[in-house]
């Protein structure tokens, strides 16, 4: 038996809430007697999705911070890959581990990925938060909710969320998956042609 917790990367970080509120059931775990083992993922490709429609249909990728900022991004197909092996193999007790998929990327980057990918031309737009925020709350999100991801946009503009992909690496036993790999598999189940 053991517990397997999802936390988050730099759960450490206490301007951003929903990171720091992570932490404090780190410290939980650390303080019981249960086996642990913690996974700190950082941002999902997935996240791309909720844009996926301007992506493809008119070139645009939107964020709601600059488009130099820097993040590591991580497919949760290996996540979950990861979950699945720190609960059936021996050797996970008492680790921690930060789970990149990726060396951290501008969003042009990430644009440029997704144009090369898509084999059609995306550029990536910064869009001003309170944009995000009309949006955000047009579509029923909470106060709290918007307030939390507002903060980590800020933080983002900042410094950015890096990440390492050799501990994913080492856990998987292969490559963590690409930014252009993802992409050209979505591409491909939401059969978007080049």
């Amino acid at each position: 038996e053991r517990f397997v917790f999802h936390s988050v990367l730099h759960p450490q970080v206490e301007a951003m809430p929903h990171h720091w509120n992570k932490l404090r059931v780190e410290e939980a775990l650390f303080e019981s007697s249960l086996p642990f083992t913690v996974l700190q993922p950082t941002a999902y490709m997935q996240n791309i999705l909720a844009g996926w429609d301007s992506i493809v249909k008119q070139g645009v990728y939107t964020v709601p911070y600059p488009v130099e900022t820097r993040l590591s991004l991580v497919d949760l197909e290996d996540v979950a890959e990861a979950a699945a092996i720190v609960l059936t193999e021996p050797g996970h007790a008492g680790a921690t581990y930060e789970l990149a998929g990726t060396e951290a990327m501008t969003q042009v980057e990430v644009a440029e990925a997704l144009s090369r990918q898509l084999g059609r031309p995306v550029r990536a737009e910064a869009q001003p938060i309170e944009a995000w925020e009309r949006r955000a709350r047009a579509s029923g999100m909470g106060d709290y909710q918007i307030e939390t991801l507002i903060k980590m946009f800020r933080y983002y503009e900042q410094y950015g969320l890096g990440g390492s992909p050799n501990v994913l690496g080492w856990l998987l036993r292969r490559p963590p998956t690409t930014f252009a790999a993802f992409v050209e598999r979505t591409a491909r189940e939401r059969n978007v042609e080049h």
